[in-house]
């Protein structure tokens, strides 16, 4: 079967976190012994190969400069300009889609705006997916555009990456993207390797993602201020970058703090890996918007970290029993789920949870969830 994907994210690069699970559930089904074309956006002058992976999907891109760095949530809540590079951008990708899209035999589209539309007008009696993450369904939250969902919904398998997602009225099933749970095991010998490679000497809270306002990671240097003991990784790169290095300047935390921006690849397993802590304190914002079903929960997991979440939008689902729940934006509370977190890290059951950790990441294994998603028509 001949399938196209749509996207507006989709890595650039091996390893790049922008859209990790469009690519692998591409993989999965060109493994699976099918033909995949990706259709996403890029950015203007970068120029990459259109098969990225001789073995894998084939990668058409749209350029635009809104949906990589920062990433087109905040923009669009931050800079008026930026509707109309969207609305630039969706006419360019409209136009490029509909030239192509009788050659295809189903339809992906990640994101349902624009993507997701585009595929429901275009698909006609064609099998298509639609999957909804979390920055689309708030922004036509917030737009009052619930409708289109509904219309989605209608006329395309839809899947939700978390239960807070659910429009009313648009049935669909959850489904959160799923990750490679073997390429991020870790032994326990791996584990002691990866911390003497990156000299680690004191408690470690890791964290990992763009340096974004819904992440929290100002509610995280807050809290680390009051808890002497541990250091702090922060992993990611972002708009937000210098005013977080400014706050860690200000509350003293000096050299407990690293800011070591985009890590990919083995960088990022040997980080997981060595790290007491994986730290995920996303919050609320102002206009609703909260995270979906972040990976970044079920990468932890794999590798056996002791995980502290928000409880937001679907962190608490992916956690399940495994993890430890923290109000968001509460950093008193933050405080003290640090110090139960490192205290839960020493001794004898240690090693238990790890274990623990990793049975609850391989329930969200790739090979269980991809079929899920994309139904059996396509699988």
């Amino acid at each position: 079967m001949r399938i196209a994907v749509l996207s507006t994210s989709y890595p650039r690069f091996p390893g790049e976190p922008a859209g990790p699970f469009v690519a692998a559930l591409g993989q999965a089904l060109v493994t699976r012994g099918h033909q995949v074309e990706v259709l996403a956006a890029g950015t203007p002058g970068l120029s990459e190969p259109s098969r990225q992976n001789l073995r894998g999907p084939t990668v058409r891109r749209v350029p635009s400069t809104l949906f990589y760095a920062g990433g087109a949530p905040d923009a669009l809540a931050d800079d008026p300009r930026a509707w109309v590079e969207a609305l630039r951008f969706s006419g360019r990708f409209s136009r490029e889609f509909a030239a192509l899209h009788r050659r295809y035999d189903a339809l992906i589209s990640h994101w349902l705006l624009p993507c997701g539309l585009l595929g429901t007008v275009l698909a006609g009696s064609r099998p298509h997916v639609a999957i909804a993450h979390s920055s689309d369904v708030h922004l036509l939250r917030r737009l009052r555009m619930t409708a289109l969902v509904r219309l989605v919904a209608a006329r395309a398998r839809l899947i939700y990456s978390a239960q807070s997602l659910v429009v009313p009225g648009a049935p669909g099933r959850v489904v959160p993207m799923g990750i490679d749970c073997a390429g991020l095991a870790v032994s326990d010998e791996e584990r002691q390797a990866a911390r003497q490679e990156l000299a680690v000497e004191r408690p470690t809270v890791l964290f990992l993602g763009r340096l974004v306002p819904v992440k929290g990671v100002a509610v995280l240097l807050s809290a680390l201020s009051a808890v002497p003991e541990p250091q702090l990784w922060i992993a990611g790169d972002g708009p937000l970058r210098s005013r977080l290095q400014a706050q860690a300047e200000a509350l003293g935390l000096g050299s407990r703090v690293q800011f070591l921006g985009t890590v990919v690849g083995d960088e990022r397993r040997r980080r997981l890996a060595a790290c007491d802590l994986l730290a995920v304190p996303s919050i609320e914002l102002a206009d609703g918007r909260t995270e979906g079903a972040p990976q970044v929960v079920l990468e932890g997991l794999a590798a056996g970290a002791h995980v502290l979440g928000s409880r937001v939008g679907g962190i608490p689902d992916l956690l399940g029993p495994v993890g430890h729940l923290v109000p968001p934006g509460d950093v008193a509370a933050w405080s003290a789920a640090l110090r139960q977190g490192l205290s839960a890290t020493q001794g004898t059951t240690a090693a238990a949870h790890r274990h623990a950790a990793r049975h609850r990441a391989a329930q969200f294994d790739w090979s269980r969830l991809a079929e899920q998603i994309v139904g059996p028509e396509i699988w």
